[in-house]
């Protein structure tokens, strides 16, 4: 059960790079974006589908190309840690999420 929320905004220097974190009693997750657009979670990072100044935010992400994963992957992290973050195991389970 949930207990505690906390969300902040981080802007990382530039409009277009920002981090958004939530925290709660079951555990944490870190989005970022570029601009609208999340390109990692925690420590997945999408390839860069977009264009150089998204390319920027990534390369301070992870330098490594050879880490980066689809976008889809980063949709699907992202979906699995929200769940994790608002739901026990127990929870998950009985609600077949």
């Amino acid at each position: 059960m949930v207990e505690n929320i906390n969300i902040s905004l981080d802007n990382l220097g530039t409009i277009n790079k920002n981090c958004v974190a939530i925290k709660t009693n079951l555990g944490y997750v870190d989005l970022y974006f570029s601009y609208k657009t999340l390109v990692a979670v925690n420590n997945k990072v999408s390839v860069n589908d977009w264009g150089n100044t998204t390319g920027k935010l990534l390369n301070e992400l992870e330098a490594d190309k050879s880490k980066r994963v689809p976008h889809e992957e980063v949709l699907k992290e992202m979906e699995k840690a929200l769940k994790e973050l608002f739901y026990t195991e127990k929870e998950l389970l009985t609600q077949n999420l």
